[in-house]
């Protein structure tokens, strides 16, 4: 007798789907964020109650995404393990870990 919602190849596959799928928005969010923020003079982000060093950190979070992303794609590689999370970690709030 099974506990819980049991394992099927319906129920497989539409969780690889919808992660997968989450997966593709998510890197596509990433490209629209670090394009709004490349674009943004750091000046503009302390006027609306940024520090400079927050800025600093948002900007770098996003630039590790983006390289992430762009691994991802298959358009770059990483001569050395890297871990992504050290500034993204700081944009995650409650949940982080």
């Amino acid at each position: 007798m099974s506990v819980g919602l049991p394992a099927s190849k319906q129920e497989i596959d539409a969780r690889s789907g919808d992660i997968a799928r989450g997966f593709q928005k998510a890197f596509d969010d990433v490209a629209t964020m670090k394009g709004y923020l490349d674009a943004t003079p750091e000046a503009d982000l302390v006027a609306l109650g940024y520090t400079a060093q927050e800025v600093a950190i948002v900007k770098t979070a996003w630039s590790d995404l983006w390289q992430l992303a762009e691994i991802w794609a298959g358009h770059a590689n990483l001569p050395a393990a890297k871990d992504f999370r050290q500034f993204v970690r700081q944009l995650w709030g409650v949940g982080s870990f």
